[in-house]
């Protein structure tokens, strides 16, 4: 008689097993893939977890992780694709199952990369510029070349500017590095720090305990890397809104 509750027992720890094995890591994949349409913006979204065993990621445990977002956002520019690749993660699957900020608690690695193209620039730079017209972006080793209309005094002049992207002290921004007006009402000028600085991402706003330490330039495009900071973690944000 006894060993009828125990094989009952053991048939319900089966099933328990087989459900963390099969359904929660299918489930963990599209809650994150969910979460990061929802913060990135993106409609392209595929993620991969893996552990052994898998129902480690009931737990929030994930040995490998790779995720990719095409068209998406990071902070306030629109990137052509965001990869998220890490081993030995530790998310927050209570957060992450609730709907609340994508957190991590711990990682031995994890990388987030980021391309910015010419066409995501023109965009970002036409919406937070509100003095250009016709912009036109190019994108190279050297930096960054913008051709432009600029209107001044009421009449349309012709802007060149020129810049790069850089990480200041956790904030990621478009930095211009000169600008020259001409067939301005007062002629050919250079006029300094006209447009300013503007914020990609930022301070303090970067997701998953995310630090910037690269970012390079190449042709048509800027590659952007962020790699996991565990001090930054202890003040985990989620990624600022597209438009302010």
């Amino acid at each position: 008689m006894k060993s009828k509750p125990l094989t009952l027992v053991l048939i319900v720890l089966a099933v328990v097993l087989a459900f963390a094995e099969v359904v929660v890591p299918g489930l963990a994949e599209r809650t994150l893939a969910h979460r990061i349409t929802e913060k990135t913006g993106s409609q392209d979204v595929n993620v991969q977890l893996s552990s052994t065993p898998r129902f480690l990621l009931c737990l929030g445990q994930v040995d490998h992780v790779h995720a990719v977002a095409h068209q998406g956002r990071l902070g306030d520019v629109l990137v052509s694709e965001l990869a998220l690749d890490g081993t030995d993660v530790r998310l927050d699957m209570g957060a992450l199952m609730n709907g609340d900020d994508l957190q991590a608690k711990s990682a031995g690695e994890l990388k987030l990369t980021g391309v910015v193209t010419e066409e995501n620039l023109k965009e970002f730079l036409t919406r937070k510029a509100e003095k250009l017209e016709n912009t036109e972006i190019t994108m190279d080793p050297g930096g960054i070349t913008v051709t432009a209309n600029v209107k001044i005094f009421g009449r349309m002049a012709d802007a060149r500017m020129t810049g790069t992207v850089v990480d200041d002290n956790g904030q990621l921004m478009y930095h211009m590095t000169s600008l020259e007006i001409t067939n301005a009402p007062f002629g050919k000028a250079n006029i300094g720090n006209f447009f300013g600085d503007i914020p990609f991402v930022k301070r303090g706003k970067m997701p998953l305990g995310l630090r910037v330490t690269d970012v390079t330039m190449q042709s048509h495009k800027c590659v952007i890397t962020a790699t996991y900071d565990p001090e930054a973690a202890q003040h985990p944000d989620v990624l600022a809104p597209y438009y302010e």
